[in-house]
């Protein structure tokens, strides 16, 4: 669940002296203070959306504003802490790490199952696009096993199985509660391909492999 909002915080940058004060009608002491406002996700990544800076009374809080950009340039950096200034940097870092994470993870996926084609072994099953291996079978539903029934210098021949799915999920369930090892799940069709028309199905076809 995303959680995300704004807040607003109030920095004390030391005294600036004594001066009159209008609406107190007294002299009084003044300080400079910065305030900003931030937004958050999570409450962890936040980042500063707006800032200001001011003379204010001790006692009233009324005092003059001043130009952001001015007030930076004749007192130095802005004294927001790291944590409200960088958290948006830090967000998207640790996006790009996990975005870098899961196409190298794919990249290695893609290699394993590519090696696994070069020699089929009897057993392996296949899941797979049923409209793209027998799109006259199974009526635009979507997903599948296929089991490797046999294998030899001609190809390989592929269980096609009695069932199909909407979802990669179903798929998924069956191959994980033991599903798919039923003596019913395959017909007694086969799909009969070469090994140069089954590597061409991986990826359009064929998404996954399991041994």
């Amino acid at each position: 669940m995303l959680i995300w909002g704004s807040g607003s915080k109030v920095v004390e940058l030391g005294p600036s002296g004594q001066a009159h004060c209008s609406t107190c009608e007294k002299e009084r002491a003044f300080k400079n203070v910065l305030t900003f406002r931030y937004a958050h996700i999570w409450y962890l990544f936040r980042w500063v959306t707006k800032r200001s800076y001011a003379t204010i009374c001790d006692v009233c809080s009324r005092g003059t504003p001043h130009d952001t950009k001015t007030y930076e340039a004749e007192h130095g950096k802005s004294a927001i802490p790291a944590y409200y200034r960088y958290g948006l940097w830090t967000l998207l870092g640790l996006a790009a790490v996990f975005i870098a994470f899961v196409v190298a993870a794919g990249m290695q996926s893609d290699r394993r199952e590519a090696q696994l084609l070069q020699q089929p072994q009897v057993g392996d099953m296949y899941l797979v696009r049923l409209d793209k291996m027998v799109p006259d079978d199974f009526d635009g539903i979507g997903y599948g096993l296929m089991r490797v029934a046999a294998v030899d210098d001609g190809g390989v021949a592929l269980q096609i199985p009695n069932y199909g799915y909407n979802k990669r999920g179903g798929v998924r369930k069956d191959l994980r509660s033991g599903a798919a090892a039923d003596t019913d799940y395959f017909s007694e069709d086969t799909l009969q391909l070469s090994l140069d028309e089954l590597r061409k199905q991986h990826g359009p076809g064929i998404y996954d492999i399991q041994r």
